[in-house]
């Protein structure tokens, strides 16, 4: 049963989105061979209330083999009833952040009052690092999250757990320590699209087991990140754990 751990659902307003409905999502996951994910709202990074964005995405993916992942953002007010509220109603997986859009510190009291948050309703972290390629971002100008804040972040919540997503090789060979030594950090795979035999590379520094498949649908082709697995030159077990087994942690998670 293969999963998506980094699906997404609404409107990108740099761009129009080409397969931007659950049926779109639905169809490219099963010609892929996915049997469900973990989804959030696109909408409600860009809506002053992040929590209506959810709400449309509860319509659309409530009672369905998706999971919902809310987005918040730790520096408005009410977040914490929002994730009350997103689990009972809801029944979410996961919170999502995106701290270079929103533009706070990775490393801020709000964010650690958030984690403490997610330690207390036994919740995963879904960090962004970006969505589309910078330098496609013309309306709108995300920093960089920076590799020392994020290596700061990791290692003062060790036992939370993390998937970083849409992060790339080079940043990852930076944090290999981290990855090595903090059981609960994971990374996706939405990212790796910068260089040939990427997996093949990244598995001679960190454990297979690490890493989890994630698309960025419907921002990236997800033909594009399905194939950087399933045609890496690597042991079809390795492939399965990547796909399917390593995000078995998440089924432990809100809900279940």
């Amino acid at each position: 049963m293969y999963t998506d751990v980094n699906a997404l659902l609404g409107h990108w307003p740099f761009r129009k989105i080409r397969k931007p409905t659950l049926e779109d999502l639905r169809s490219v996951h099963r010609d892929n061979g996915i049997t469900g994910g973990y989804v959030s709202s696109i909408n409600a990074i860009f809506y002053n209330d992040p929590f209506e964005g959810d709400e449309e995405l509860h319509e659309l993916i409530g009672g369905t083999e998706y999971r919902h992942v809310l987005t918040v953002n730790p520096t408005l007010p009410g977040w914490q009833r929002d994730i009350e509220e997103g689990l009972e109603r809801f029944g979410i997986h996961g919170v999502r952040v995106y701290p270079t859009y929103h533009d706070y510190d990775l490393n801020g009291e709000a964010m650690a009052e958030l984690c403490e948050t997610l330690k207390r309703f036994r919740l995963p972290l879904f960090l962004t690092m970006r969505m589309e390629d910078e330098r496609l971002d013309y309306l709108m100008k995300p920093n960089p999250l920076n590799i020392e804040s994020l290596r700061t972040f990791v290692s003062a919540w060790p036992e939370l757990d993390v998937i970083v997503l849409t992060i790339r090789y080079a940043e990852i060979a930076a944090l290999k320590e981290e990855f090595n030594r903090l059981p609960r950090l994971r990374l996706d795979t939405s990212g790796l699209k910068d260089r040939v035999f990427v997996l093949e590379d990244l598995l001679t520094f960190i454990p297979a087991g690490k890493i989890v498949y994630g698309s960025l649908h419907p921002l990236f082709c997800l033909k594009s990140t399905f194939c950087l697995v399933d045609m890496a030159e690597l042991a079809e077990e390795t492939k399965r754990a990547i796909f399917a087994e390593n995000a078995r942690f998440l089924q432990r998670s809100g809900a279940d």
